[in-house]
């Protein structure tokens, strides 16, 4: 692909330009835009363009007629069809005249990536599938000083070029050993909060690594797979996981933390040493040497740790404490001092969080960092078993007023309990109305049907195996269930999820299922 990339929107829908114009502007595209199907054609043929995006359906001129007068003229360039309700004529005359592919409104900015993404990688020129792909050269794939997002122990980066590398920090590692990687593939789209990854520590159940934003899948480090310990030897080079296009950056990046911390540490050279390690496991650090350094850090921004140096700061270091605790009551205190130390009493009347001996000078760092930072706490002591029911159907009104319906495949979905609960928890949450059918769906075509008919739009969760991690999330708005293109079929849309290997949801973890449930939710309250 070129440094910069050009990409055409041609739709007589504005809302569909701009939201275009949002999604491949952050991903390194300069994008243009055009209503008019004529001046966007005129636009087509004077300039060279990566990749177009062509509604179907305009006045003046439709999207076939486009096509024709554009092959005269530019039988190479790739152009990807836009279309509100597909029809066997329409596909199969665009595909006559080269068409690449067609992607169905609404869509989400994770299928409409996937779906550009795919046409260009089909189309790299022989021996730049590296490059097409984004695939960072050399082994150092994160850039020097970018900041760093955490969701849990699952980070990202925004690169210059617009893309976000990933990776992660596995707490509770110790002396084991990664044994085994499990990569995303390229094209793959991967939601926050859902399979990422997932690594095989010594004889341990295969432990799923999250993805800590949304996007497509461009790169993988296939390096990994060879020596999968660099996950845990250098997490921030060598170790990283993958690289993505992000597609809902702005909403997401709110749900992220940055790690930061301030140290207080008298001794200028160990605060300097410390310093450095903490800031290479992602940290922003900011250093004070004394009481009023620590005031002037805590007043100029929020930090949700403290690190204080027992060593240095010796009889001083209990009442920096409880300035800390005075100041900032949330701020979480971690004192690092030797073995025995003189003010061991002192600082653990004080209720700090962590009491560590040399965290620097082993792993243990990264457990207190994940302790210190952690988005989800520990679920609560588990509860007597509620009797449940199975639900068919979950419908809400979206605040555009649109009637939506999430149609189950059996024994998906429960009342109490699991994704169901948690679909109608979260849904609820959002102030939506909602109404809960308890039985169990019957996914025949016939039904299918007559439930898009009563609703603004069907959503049909089935799960089934796509070789991806247990709780991995796929959607498609292209017909399935036997249902023929029209304007029924533009109405539903597919969720698939990886089953576990029970075949439905029961061992996926809690913070898994709560992923997922806000994604579903998420997609229904689109429309």
């Amino acid at each position: 692909m070129a440094d910069h990339p050009a990409l055409l929107v041609v739709d007589d829908e504005e809302v569909v330009c701009e939201a275009c114009r949002r999604i491949f502007s952050r991903q390194g595209f300069e994008v243009d835009v055009n209503t008019q199907a004529c001046t966007g054609l005129r636009w087509a043929i004077e300039r060279d363009y990566t990749i177009i995006l062509l509604d179907i359906k305009m006045p003046n001129m439709d999207g076939i007629q486009f096509l024709e007068q554009l092959r005269q003229k530019r039988p190479e360039v790739p152009v990807l069809i836009i279309t509100g309700y597909p029809s066997i004529p329409n596909a199969a005359a665009a595909m006559r005249l080269g068409a690449c592919d067609y992607v169905t409104k609404p869509f989400t900015s994770e299928e409409i990536t996937q779906a550009v993404r795919r046409v260009l990688s089909t189309r790299a020129p022989e021996g730049e599938e590296g490059q097409e792909s984004g695939e960072p050269n050399g082994a150092a794939a994160v850039a020097t000083g970018t900041e760093t997002l955490f969701w849990d122990e699952s980070w990202f980066q925004i690169e210059v070029d617009g893309s976000a590398t990933l990776g992660a920090l596995l707490p509770g590692i110790g002396e084991a050993e990664v044994s085994r990687v499990c990569l995303p593939r390229i094209g793959e789209v991967v939601y926050q909060g859902l399979p990422l990854a997932a690594v095989t520590i010594a004889d341990r159940p295969l432990q799923t690594i999250p993805a800590p934003v949304s996007g497509v899948i461009v790169a993988a480090n296939d390096q990994l797979l060879k020596d999968p310990q660099a996950l845990v030897r250098d997490p921030f080079g060598e170790g990283w996981i993958a690289r993505l296009c992000t597609t809902q950056y702005e909403d997401e990046a709110h749900h992220c933390r940055r790690r930061r911390i301030v140290l207080v540490n008298a001794d200028p050279d160990a605060s300097y040493e410390q310093a450095e390690r903490l800031s290479a496991l992602g940290c922003q650090v900011v250093r004070a040497t004394d009481r009023g350094d620590l005031v002037a850090a805590l007043e100029e921004r929020e930090h949700a740790a403290v690190f204080l140096d027992a060593t240095s700061l010796g009889e001083d270091g209990p009442p920096l404490v409880a300035l800390v605790k005075g100041r900032a009551p949330a701020t979480r205190v971690v004192v690092v001092a030797p073995s025995g130390g003189a003010w061991e009493t002192a600082y653990r009347q004080q209720k700090i969080f962590y009491y560590a001996v040399a965290p620097f000078a082993d792993d243990e760092l990264i457990d207190i960092l994940a302790a210190a930072f952690r988005r989800h706490e520990p679920p609560p002591a588990a509860q007597p078993p509620v009797p449940s029911e199975p639900i068919s159907s979950i419908s809400l009104t979206n605040r555009n007023g649109h009637k939506v319906h999430l149609l189950a495949a059996p024994g998906l979905l429960w009342r109490s309990e699991g994704l169901g609960w948690q679909i109608t928890k979260k849904a609820l949450e959002h102030l939506f109305p909602v109404v809960v059918t308890p039985g169990v769906a019957t996914l025949t075509t016939a039904n299918i049907l007559k439930t898009a008919a009563a609703y603004d739009r069907l959503m049909v969760l089935v799960t089934r195996d796509t070789g991806r991690l247990p709780g991995s999330l796929a959607r498609d708005t292209k017909p399935e269930f036997d249902v023929k293109p029209g304007e029924a079929a533009g109405k539903i849309t597919t969720l698939t999820v990886q089953p576990d290997a029970a075949g439905g949801f029961a061992s996926l973890d809690d913070r898994t299922t709560e992923a997922l449930a806000e994604h579903i939710v998420r997609e229904m309250a689109l429309y």
